[in-house]
Order: structure tokens, then sequence, then C-alpha cells
């Protein structure tokens, strides 16, 4: 059974009971003469690189380099141990199983408990050769531990799964958690909620909930109270998915944890309120923006999740195309002027922002940003936050910032006529001054800062340059197969009749969306001399648009059209944009 991927009990069973020592063979041995996943060409090159001077391992450079997948590694690393290699995503566990390690200490050590055969424990771990962690374990429970590999990011999605579920069934078995109307006297109640609120299993539900959301990669987590039950939803690339539905009783106790986390106020339910969560897991500082809203069914939460380990990325990994890349360096290399990054809400403007911030400080600039909220704290960067409730609004701490000696400024966004005129006025006195705004397109924008009041002739002179931005929904690369599109749908994308289009049929690792991660298309305006007469004689939306074109802009819906033909992007997702 060695080599084999195991996906239930059955076989997992039946691979342990066939297990047998094995030779110690070299990883790059096995994947060139028994699994014959590379040449010996391929592996030579890699050990050569790695003499030379690369610190990395074997599996990581394959990995690195596309020539295996990350499972096609750990299968063979299965193989070279002779332990078996487990996929969780289909793997049942049974409640007794999880009885035998607490979710704390499966956590701490980054395990999931499997299957029980007599006196052993099968559990899973990424490094089944951590013997320290095993003997600790082994002390703890008073059981053998016998352990199989399977990846970190599959055993996190199993902790947050099997100890959610888990956690609820003991949270509405406690007695302590007996069911409560929602509409309850504070006087009477909140003593009982603060004490539900502290039970072990709902802290562990409300960890297991977070969890998930952080290790799938979501960007938000709502739960939302219906007349029945409560919901859970996970925002992942953008979409909605429904992940699980709990009973009502236990909606009291969920919010006042969520509260008590969040440094909110327990006692009230009628207004709505806003709080903060700093966590650590592991290395990575992961903060969370809590909103809480009364409806109806009861209060409803939204999770904002901002892992700053993967927030703030390098203007090289943003995905634009090299012509974009170059011309939005050469606008972020200027002194003085205004950049603007526009598109709609959840467009990815912030994230681009970030990534642009860490390119210009690469020149030792006087960096302040000026934001609401400070979503990534960034080394070198001066950072204010926003506070309506201390009067220090967007144009009332821009004020200050232009007496503060900044090279550059950073405005959040551009809300209003103020903030607008003072942004303006701080790049035509010599600062560089980027920031957001929702309009549709890079030539929209300029029409709208003419309608918060910017003089055309001022605008003409201080912006420099447009990126507008969209965020696209990308085919899982293991299930995207071609697919026929209608002549309507060839016609709108401007595909050929020979060009291939594919679309993800849907399977375990895109949770069977078909669609799996995000990528950026966009378009960049440049204001040259063309571009800014124009503005200054007060040209109409066509007349820009194709000066702009004309001038070498690439718009969003050709660089989307690109993504279809590459096979990136399905033509159905393709038509859901407004580009």
């Amino acid at each position: 059974m060695q080599g084999q991927i195991i996906r239930s009990q059955v076989a997992l069973r039946t691979a342990l009971s066939l297990q047998t020592s094995v030779p110690d063979r070299p990883m790059g041995e096995i994947i060139v003469e028994k699994q014959k996943l590379i040449s010996r060409v391929q592996l030579d090159s890699l050990l050569q690189q790695q003499k030379g001077g690369i610190n990395k391992r074997l599996g990581v450079m394959l990995v690195d380099q596309g020539l295996l997948s990350q499972e096609q590694v750990y299968v063979a690393l299965a193989d070279k141990f002779g332990i078996p290699y487990v996929r969780l995503d289909d793997f049942e566990i049974h409640s007794d199983v999880l009885k035998c390690i607490p979710a704390e200490v499966a956590f701490r050590y980054n395990i999931m408990p499997l299957v029980v055969l007599g006196r052993r424990l099968v559990v899973a771990m990424e490094n089944p050769l951590d013997l320290g962690s095993i003997e600790a374990l082994t002390f703890s429970i008073n059981l053998k531990l016998e352990a199989v590999i399977s990846p970190l990011r599959d055993i996190a999605v199993a902790q947050s799964k099997y100890y959610s579920r888990f956690d609820e069934h003991e949270a509405l078995q406690d007695r302590a958690l007996a069911p409560l109307p929602y509409h309850v006297t504070k006087t009477d109640s909140m003593h009982i909620i603060e004490a539900q609120a502290r039970k072990k299993p709902l802290v562990r539900l409300l960890n297991a909930i977070v969890l998930q959301g952080i290790v799938r990669n979501a960007s938000d987590i709502n739960i939302r109270p219906g007349k029945d039950g409560i919901k859970v939803y996970y925002r992942i690339d953008g979409q909605l998915q429904f992940s699980r539905a709990m009973d009502k009783s236990l909606l009291l106790p969920l919010i006042c944890r969520i509260k008590v986390l969040a440094s909110m106020d327990i006692a009230e339910r009628r207004l709505p309120q806003d709080g903060h969560v700093s966590l650590m897991r592991g290395k990575r500082h992961i903060d969370l923006r809590v909103s809480v809203i009364p409806t109806v069914d009861g209060e409803s939460v939204a999770i904002r999740i901002l892992d700053k380990e993967v927030g703030v990325k390098n203007f090289s990994d943003l995905g634009l195309v090299m012509a974009q890349q170059q011309k939005v360096s050469a606008l972020i290399a200027r002194q003085s002027g205004l950049f603007l990054v526009v598109g709609p809400t959840g467009s990815g403007k912030t994230t681009t922002l970030y990534a642009l911030l860490n390119e210009i400080k690469k020149k030792n600039a006087h960096i302040v940003t000026i934001e609401d909220p400070v979503e990534y704290e960034m080394a070198g960067i001066e950072q204010v936050q926003v506070a309506a409730s201390r009067e220090m609004d967007f144009s009332i701490v821009l004020r200050s910032v232009l007496r503060h000696d900044p090279d550059v400024i950073m405005v959040g966004e551009i809300r209003d006529n103020e903030t607008a005129d003072i942004a303006n006025k701080a790049a035509l006195t010599g600062h560089f001054v980027l920031s957001t705004l929702h309009t549709h397109d890079c030539v929209s924008t300029v029409f709208r800062l003419i309608d918060m009041g910017i003089k055309p002739y001022l605008l003409a002179a201080t912006l420099k340059g447009v990126m507008a931005q969209r965020l696209v929904r990308l085919n899982c690369e293991h299930c995207a197969v071609p697919v026929s599109v209608s002549a309507v749908t060839r016609a709108a994308l401007h595909l050929d009749e020979q060009e291939s289009v594919l679309s993800g049929n849907g399977c375990n690792g895109c949770n069977q969306s078909g669609l799996h991660g995000r990528t950026l298309i966009s378009e960049v305006l440049m204001i040259d001399d063309a571009i800014a007469g124009l503005i200054n004689d007060r040209a109409t939306h066509r007349q820009m648009t194709e000066c702009a074109l004309k001038s070498g802009m690439v718009s969003m819906h050709d660089d989307l059209i690109r993504l279809v033909k590459a096979g990136k992007v399905s033509a159905d997702e393709a038509l859901a944009y407004d580009v």
C-alpha cells in the first residue's frame, strides 16, 4: 500500500496491517526510478542547485519549479518512510476518537486523531518522525501513538471541522448550556449567559469556527441567526460559501463570547457594535475586525480576517502583466503628483496600495498613511488611523500630515469633496499622494474628481495616473476541462472558433465549485500631455477613452479576455464581470 493515497478508515486499517519495513532510499531515487515522476536529468539539476547554495529541501524545490504537486511530494515521502499518506478531506472520524485527544492538545501539536486500533491511536501529522511530540502525547493520553502523513493545511481543516462539530454537541449536552429564549431581560439572564460563554465547549466551538476560516483562506466569517437556528458562512475568493448550521440556543453565549474577545458591551443588544481581536496562530499574527448588528432573529456577526503574514504582497506578486508593471513602476517613481487605484468594494484596492508602499519604501522615503482602519502594520511607515469619535476624519488628519514633512502620503480612500481637494493640493505642492476611489474605470475617475469639485486645470496638473482593477476567480487547475461555448459568448469575448475555453468541473480541491483562487485584471491610464489637454478642455468620456487606448492603455475587458484565452478563467466567469 506504500505510495497510495488513503481516503477511508477501511483503507487505512488495511494499509497499516500490510505495513512492512522499507529500505532507506533517497526521495529523489523514489520519484525517478519507482514513481517515474521526473527524469534523472531533472533530479541531477535540482541536486546541483542544492550543492550550489540553494538552502531548500528537495520537496520544496520540486513544488516551486512546478515539477510535482504538493500531494505527489507527500506521497513520495510516505513511500520513502513506509508510512501511509492519508487524504483527510473525505476521511470520516468518529466522536469517540476525538475524545482521545482534547482540541487544545490537537491544535498545539498540529495533529488529528483518525482511528483507535486496540491500544493504538492513529494520528495524522505533517512530520510523523517528530519523536519528541509523539513521546509527549503518548505520556499525556496513555495510548500508544502511530503516526501517518497528512499535509498541515488538511490537518487544520479537519481539526476545525470535526472539533467544532464535537464541541457543539458537547455544548448542547452541557447542563449549564440549557436553551434560553433570545428575548430575555438583562438583569435576570446576563450572568447566566456570561457563565455559558466561559464554558470550554463553547470556547472551543468559536475557536474552531475562526480557525476554519483562517485555514480556508476566507476573508470574512458570517454568523447569521435565523428563525430556527444559526448559519455560518465563509467568504472565499469573494464568494460566500455555506459551512454549517447550529442550534439557536447557542446564539446568546456565542455572541457574548465574541463580544468579550472584541471588547464590546455584552449587555447592549439593541445597537450595532464594532470591535477588534488580535491573535497568534503559530508565528502568524492575525487580526479580526468584528461587527455585530441586531436583527429581528438575533444579533448577526461579521468577522473580517486580516492575516498579516499574507496581507502585504510584493509588487511583483500582484498579478500584473509586464507592460502594466512597467507603467505602474514609472508612476510610483515620481516625486510628486496624484496616483489613484480605483474599483468597487472587494476589488483588492487596499492590497494593491500596500504592495505599492512596500515598493516605494525601498527608496527610504518618509511615508505617512491615513487609514480607516489600519489593516496591516508595515515597518518603516508611519500609519495613522482616523477616528470619527475623536474628530479625526480623513480631511482633518490630512491637514496635519502635510505639516509632518512627508514625501509620500497614502490616503485610504477619498470619500468626500474636502478630502479630494486637500489631496489634490498636497500633490500640487510637491507630495506624492496615493489613494483609492470607488469608480468603474480609469477614465470615469477623472470625471468623478471633477464632480467632487477639483478644477479641471488643477487636476490636469496633478493627476499622474490611474489604475482600475477587479479580482476574478480562476479555474481550478485540478478539474478544468475544455467546454463548448455559444457563438454569442464567443463574439462577446472575441474568441475564434478554434480557440478552446476551459471551465472547472468541480472536485474536492475546490469544494466542488470548479474555482480556486483569484487574480487581478487591470487597466492603467498614464496621464500624458494629450490626456491632460483633454481633461483641461473638459472632453467627453468617449473622447478620453479613445485617446487613452491610442496611447497604449489595455482595457480591463481585454485583460480579462487574455485570461480566458489562456484557460485560466471560464467564459461564464468572464461574462459575470462588468468591464
